[in-house]
């Protein structure tokens, strides 16, 4: 049976030698795969998927378990005022059993007994606790799996893998141990690996802490150095040469550890060890993943301790005034208590500490963290609906406040389905290519010389990334379909038609990649030269990766000596092969073949390629023609390529004027093309092509949505200015009056060349940046952060990881961003779509609109439900309050858990990109929330004081102490009745917050989108549900709730009079958000309001310790001796 290896950790080619053997070969023999063309996946193959998955693991860790319910339940009644309220209801149910069991029964007026149901309310409030504490514990079990989806999503992502001699994009959680695995710049290596082919620098900081940028060179080399070396290991430095004199060489490390991120370079890898197994996944087993609190809960949770003390204040206060009472009631002679069974004065007494306690929980707003927990969830799952996969929670809510967006141009802005339709081969013309290929061919084959056609398909072919679509159907050649796709076709049918999800349904990225009808799969650019290649030049699809394995196939080459990956910095990558020994190649032993941006290439260039003509230098007409061909291509927004080879008549590589110690390709690339100091004299140009992007259909539309919003939209580009302006033009970031202001548009090193002052003046103008580094576009981050701007990054190379991790929200590409890109984003935009950022920031408005309505509600019923308790508790004559403990643990339940569900699931409202960004310190409570709360709370409290104090007169004809029992019960239980009629309306009327901020006319405030609580009802099918629900379980409280929740019952016009006075909260809320803010502040002026704020806030408490801190740290630094 197959075991794990172990040699990663610590990296030893020493244990490889003693695990596996002292070749490359060995460990293909050992993991039954192939150095060339990876596993075989057939049932007949030695070692088939499911068994080597069996055998050695798959590439997934453990999940955290989610905690079970009732561990949560367990958590939710932990709450200290939960169990002091089961406390005192366990005492009070006792007490009552007691005076049943003891006590002889009260007389009615015709001397029947009364049943005594004290003990009721005791076992309703334990009942009423049960209820508060499950729902909490299924809100939050929601919430961990929610939570639990979404991540499993996060943390998939693609990686290139040969099997069957083909390569495929694969899960990361389908990688298995034997895989081939291709790796370039930006790839986050995603299993423990042994490199079998290329180079390539890496960043192991993460697991090792170890700073320095890492080179890994293949096994190889490393077994031939180990084995010349007396068996020296990876990271040994105190061993000796052969003579014994000092060798300060170190052994090749070939070692790829899992969670490493590759730098630069190409490298093709064995994978050894998956899943747990691995480095990554033995340090992840490890580790608890905790959430953290966003910023927007964090002020919440601010928000909750203030009005939390002021609740625990107002109870105590409650308690002791209530106690005193009650002290004055037995302890005097002839008191109204004073005669009273022990067991019926410990009822009083526990009456009056349930009533306090329940003001604690009235008061304490546990439904604020719940809120922002359903509102962030429902958000990141509709988002990613929306193709917004979420990695970082608090990037949700920042988008609310955006107001700035620097997106990239190819993919996002631009459909990324690239196609080449014009340019020049030698003096070989085309324009709109690959309409009819057999025309096409027929012009170059007459204009192109035989050398041209070669070094341009050579390099084509060889100096890419990009790999065939093995899903592709070649219309040309059906044989080179694979013999599994009717079979995959057949089985999505038969999942459709039995509305089954695919078996990767989870993999998101895949899904939003999955359908591309595209022969090629990599860089669009590198796609759009291949595609070219295989209409005009000949290339046979299927033929791809068999010139890449055999490069000798090719007619002019017999190996591949180096290759120099592209890099967004350089803007161009190169290949340097070997050539045979053809006569075409006489007096040429080596080839450089250069592709990259148009410009930077061509310059590089001393010759040219003329076709039948050969090769000629390039004088000062040709620069001309060359730059207005560049142009020509850059006005009409094409992505203008050079092609460009250099042939070296040298017996090795590389040359004398290029060599460096390390022979990194790094090193090269600096040396090759460097328009300072140029190394290179005979750099041939061959070609130069325009690529046509078309604009994304619906990107006008976003970029005008966003404009109108207050979000200013900037294009950070590659392209060169002239490229970029026209893009601009055509997708409505650049206006026709701004197309020729150079402080709109600019180019990346002039840009990066202003001081910081000047950069600060031009910044409000700018809207397009070419030519544009990663560098640059950290820049401007950094520079738009410190003008107060809220920015959002788009970015897709490793490069720009900096300043996705600078910017307030970092988006990164799904599709064809590198992996370095997405670990540093917040947000993948799982279709590279600009469409979906302008989803981001209506998710991100509504997630902060949605919490700051639950807070006016909440702060409503709040206000009121103390007020009320505290003010009847304390003015009647019995001390009790005139809504009881269970009444206000319903009321508790409607705004906590329940509003929460209502408001924070709320979408996006069809005008909400016609309000301006609010920015970064929007407070959570504004002027036009703070003036709904005192206008509903003083319409409530009018309405139930009113209730409370005449409403026996009105009903009755006298004074409420003249009532029998059964009357004042029921004024009572009208009163609460009304109140939730009243939080019910009020809940409807929450439904509309900021709609009207700005407008001073009360005139202009008189529109639908201000006044109209209905609007837009039915978009939300959670919010209709829960206000039926909570309608339906009042009237059956009212007409079933009996002595639990102290209800008598209540007449026509009692249910009249409830009804009515909740429906005042509609035109009541209707004429206060008429009123403009200025009037409320005129109430309140501005001193006032701060001295409120001060207070309310808790503000001098923070006050005071900040500075008895300051006091103490002044005192140890005069203490401390110099």
């Amino acid at each position: 049976m197959p075991h794990n290896m172990n040699f990663h950790s610590p990296k030893s080619v020493g244990a490889f030698v003693e695990q596996v053997g002292g070749s490359a070969e060995a460990l293909a023999r050992r993991l039954s795969t192939d150095l060339a063309n990876g596993i075989a996946t057939d049932k007949d193959a030695e070692l088939p998927p499911l068994k080597r998955r069996d055998a050695y693991g798959s590439n997934r860790l453990p999940e955290r378990a989610p905690k079970s319910f009732w561990a949560l339940v367990r958590e939710a009644f932990q709450d200290r005022t939960m169990l002091l309220l089961t406390g005192a209801a366990v005492v009070s149910f006792t007490l009552g059993i007691y005076e049943v069991l003891t006590q002889p029964p009260e007389l009615d007026p015709e001397g029947n007994p009364i049943t005594q149901v004290d003990w009721i309310e005791g076992l309703a409030i334990m009942m009423a606790v049960l209820v508060v504490v499950l729902v909490s514990a299924a809100n939050d079990y929601q919430k961990e799996l929610q939570f639990q989806q979404l991540n499993r999503k996060r943390e998939d992502r693609q990686v290139v893998v040969v099997r069957d001699a083909a390569e495929s994009l694969i899960s990361i959680h389908n990688l298995l141990v034997g895989d081939l695995l291709k790796l370039q710049t930006g790839d986050v290596v995603p299993a423990d690996c042994v490199l079998v082919r290329g180079e390539c620098e890496t960043d192991e900081s993460a697991l090792t802490g170890e700073s320095n940028t890492i080179k890994k060179l293949p096994l190889a080399d490393a077994l031939e150095y180990h084995s010349a070396h007396g068996g020296r290991d990876i990271g040994d430095t105190s061993a000796s040469g052969a003579s014994g004199a000092a060798d300060d060489s170190r052994c090749p490390d070939c070692m790829l550890i899992s969670g490493s991120r590759v730098l630069s370079g190409l490298a093709s890898a064995i994978v050894t060890n998956v899943g747990v197994n691995s480095v990554h996944g033995k340090t992840m087993a490890s580790l608890k993943e905790d959430s953290e609190d966003t910023p927007l809960q964090m002020r919440l949770s601010q928000l909750t301790d203030n009005i939390s003390v002021y609740g625990c204040v107002a109870a105590i206060t409650l308690f002791v005034v209530l106690f005193a009472r009650y002290l004055s009631y037995i302890l005097p002679s002839g008191g109204k208590y004073h005669d009273l069974p022990p067991a019926e004065k410990g009822s009083k007494f526990m009456d009056i500490f349930i009533t306090a306690i329940t003001v604690i929980v009235v008061a304490v707003p546990e439904g604020l963290p719940l809120a922002v927990t359903l509102a962030l969830a429902f958000a990141t799952t509709r988002m990613t609906k929306d193709g917004n996969l979420v990695r970082v929670l608090r990037s949700c809510e920042t988008m609310g406040s955006a107001t700035a967006v620097c997106s990239d141009k190819t993919g996002t802005l631009t459909e990324n389905i690239m196609t080449v339709v014009r340019g020049t081969l030698g003096r070989a013309g085309f324009d709109d290519i690959g309409a009819d290929p057999s025309k096409s061919n027929l012009v170059f084959k007459k204009k192109c010389s035989d050398l041209l056609r070669t070094v341009i398909y050579d390099n084509i072919v060889l100096n890419s990334t990009a790999f065939e679509n093995k899903d592709y159907k070649d219309p040309n050649n059906y044989n080179s379909i694979d013999d599994s796709q009717p079979r995959r076709l057949i089985r999505r049918i038969t999942q459709t038609l039995q509305k089954k999800k695919p078996d990767d349904e989870e993999n998101l990225l895949a899904h939003a990649a999955e359908g591309r009808q595209e022969p090629y799969i990599g860089s669009k650019t590198e796609t759009a030269l291949l595609s070219l290649a295989r209409k005009s030049f000949g290339l046979k699809f299927g033929s791809l990766q068999s010139f890449r394995g055999h490069p000798e196939k090719l007619p002019t080459v017999e190996t591949i000596v180096q290759i120099i990956p592209f890099e967004s910095s350089r803007k161009w990558s190169a290949i340097v092969v070997k050539l045979n020994s053809n006569k075409e190649n006489e007096g040429k032993k080596f080839r450089l073949y250069v592709k990259g941006a148009a410009e930077i290439v061509a310059k590089a260039c001393t010759l040219k390629n003329v076709c039948n003509e050969g090769i000629s230098e390039i004088d000062q007409k040709s620069k001309d023609d060359i730059e207005e061909q560049i142009f020509s291509l850059a006005k009409d927004a094409l992505r203008a390529i050079s092609l460009a080879h250099m042939d070296f008549d040298v017996n090795e590589w590389p040359p004398k004027e290029l060599a460096d110690p390390e022979n990194s390709h790094e090193a090269l690339a600096v040396k090759l093309i460097d328009p300072k100091k140029p190394h290179l004299e005979g750099l041939t140009l061959d070609a130069i092509v325009g690529i046509q992007d078309p604009l994304r259909e619906n990107v006008k539309n976003s970029v005008a949505q966003c404009q109108k919003a207050g979000v200013t939209v900037r294009m950070v580009t590659g392209d060169n200015l002239l490229t970029a302006k026209a893009i601009a033009r055509n997708c409505g970031i650049l206006s026709s009056k701004s197309l020729n202001d150079s402080a709109c548009a600019m180019e990346g090193p002039a840009f990066r060349k202003l001081s910081d002052s000047e950069r600060k003046r031009i910044l409000p103008k700018l809207r397009v940046l070419a030519r544009s580094s990663p560098e640059d576009k950290k820049i401007l981050v950094r520079a738009l952060k410190e003008m107060g701007e809220v920015v959002a990054v788009t970015g897709d190379g490793t490069n720009d990881a900096p300043a996705l991790k600078l910017a307030d929200v970092g988006f990164s590409m799904g599709i064809t961003g590198t992996e370095v890109a997405r670990e540093a984003s917040d947000i993948i935009l799982m279709t590279d779509d600009f469409s979906a950022i302008v989803n981001a920031i209506k998710w991100g408005r509504c997630v902060a609109a949605s919490i700051k309505k639950f807070i006016q509600f909440q702060l409503i019923v709040n206000v009121t439900a103390v007020l009320l308790t505290f003010v009847t508790s304390v003015i009647s004559s019995d001390v009790k309050s005139v809504l009881t403990a269970v009444q206000l643990l319903w009321v508790n339940l409607i705004m906590d858990t329940l509003a929460a569900l209502a408001l924070a699931t709320d979408k996006p409202d069809p005008n909400i990109m016609d309000r301006k960004p609010k920015g970064r310190s929007t407070p959570l409570i504004t002027p036009s929330t703070w003036k709904m709360i005192i206008g509903q709370a003083i319409l409530q409290l009018s309405v139930t004081f009113t209730l409370y104090s005449h409403g026996a007169q009105y009903f009755f004809g006298k004074p409420k102490e003249d009532l029998p029992g059964h009357e004042h019960q029921q004024i009572n239980a009208m009163i609460f009745n009304t109140f939730v009629w009243l939080q019910w309306f009020t809940l409807l009327v929450s439904r509309k917050l900021d709609e009207a901020d700005g407008i001073k006319d009360w005139r202009k405030r008189l529109t639908a989108s201000n006044l109209n609580f209905f609007q837009d009802l039915f978009r939300n099918y959670y919010f209709i549900f829960i206000m039926s629900l909570i309608a339906v379980l009042q009237v059956l409280i009212m007409f079933f709730g009996g002595a639990p929740f102290s209800i008598a019952h209540q007449t026509k016009k009692m249910w009249l009079v409830s009804v009515s006075s909740g429906i005042l909260a509609i035109p009541v809320g209707a004429l206060i958000r008429i009123c403009p803010d200025e009037w409320a502040q005129a109430v309140f002026p501005a001193r006032l309001a701060k001295a409120i704020k001060y207070f309310a806030g808790l503000e001098f408490l923070r006050n005071t310790e900040s500075e008895s801190r300051s006091d103490s740290e002044e005192e140890e630094r005069l203490l401390t001796p110099a």
